[in-house]
């Protein structure tokens, strides 16, 4: 009798037990799921904050839910990054640096700290943020990027380009790094493969303020593969009009660039449109390829009138830069 009311207290013990765990690991599921689902609400919100044209308007949203959660890296992050936005850094710094304090172990935390400490002029502060996100997450793409500006802004040629070469295996068309890859080749004199980077460059980026610097970095290398024409106020970058070999016929690209010409030089209300074509030592050919280049304008522009389009032809090469180089075989344009 007593062995069995011993059993049956063991019993209560230990479905007393079973319901207390049960019961508690409902209470901790529960509280899980509602900071998950937090959590993702904050980021939905922060990253929506982030694109709307109006960043004020999420200002006054995290500003209420840092007040309402203060202990939440969240909330203080996505605050301090739409104050970063408005450019109000000395606000946002405190409010990244908080994200950071209360968790530590996220590299967009690390990154956007680094940003603001930049627009200051804290530069060591900067890379050193840059650094921790690529301990935290050495693929980290923006931290990679923004530390390899740092290092060529620093002079730092060969730790730049290492840290741009990571990046491009991450996105290869990412166009400030490209574009930066290139700069930094330069700086180090590695002319082959500054002249193979540019290109790069610009098949990415075909067009721009950039892009026109870009060309003029790679003509300065004497390839003039890309050609800058300035029509007035206007500069029209293009591909160089090609033709066939040996003929007056023109390549699928050279009449691709004829046509970003054209289309710049039908709407010219002054001025004619000249066009130049060298060929070293056949004038015959050059005289075809001019009368080719004319055809080619008419037929896709007709408003291009006789009275708004002139050509020439040279059989010597064109000398460019103050007569630092020759092209021998070339196509120019200006306006007359």
């Amino acid at each position: 009798m007593q062995r069995k009311r011993r059993d049956w207290q063991r019993g209560v013990v230990n479905v007393s037990r079973c319901f207390f765990v049960c019961v508690t690991i409902l209470i901790i599921t529960s509280c899980n799921v509602k900071e998950v689902g937090r959590t993702v609400g904050y980021s939905i919100k922060g990253d929506y904050y982030l694109d709307v044209d109006d960043p004020g308007k999420g200002e006054d949203k995290f500003r209420q839910e840092v007040e309402l959660n203060p202990e939440s890296p969240l909330t203080n992050y996505y605050y301090g990054r739409l104050l970063l936005r408005s450019e109000k850094i000395d606000q946002a710094i405190p409010y990244l640096e908080k994200s950071i304090r209360l968790d530590p172990y996220k590299a967009d935390y690390h990154f956007w700290m680094g940003v603001a400490y930049g627009a200051k002029n804290r530069l060591k502060a900067e890379r050193d943020q840059y650094e921790k996100a690529l301990v935290l997450n050495s693929k980290h793409l923006n931290s990679l990027t923004y530390l390899g500006h740092h290092h060529l802004k620093a002079k730092r040629y060969n730790e730049a380009l290492d840290l741009y070469v990571q990046a491009l295996q991450i996105w290869p068309e990412s166009p400030s790094v490209l574009y930066n890859r290139a700069l930094v080749l330069s700086r180090l004199g590695r002319t082959p493969e500054e002249r193979l980077a540019w290109k790069e460059y610009l098949a990415v980026v075909p067009s721009g303020a950039l892009a026109i610097k870009a060309v003029d970095h790679l003509n300065r290398l004497n390839d003039f593969s890309y050609r800058n024409y300035y029509f007035g106020p206007r500069t029209v970058m293009v591909p160089e009009v090609t033709f066939e070999p040996f003929s007056a016929q023109l390549t699928k690209s050279g009449k691709e660039s004829l046509g970003e010409i054209g289309k710049t030089a039908v709407l010219m209300k002054k001025g004619s449109l000249q066009v130049v074509v060298y060929q070293k030592n056949n004038k015959k050919l050059a005289e075809q390829r001019a009368k080719s280049i004319r055809a080619f304008l008419y037929q896709e522009y007709p408003g291009l009138k006789s009275s708004k389009l002139g050509i020439s032809w040279f059989n010597k090469p064109q000398k460019v830069a103050q007569k630092r180089w020759n092209i021998e075989e070339s196509v120019d344009f200006f306006i007359l």
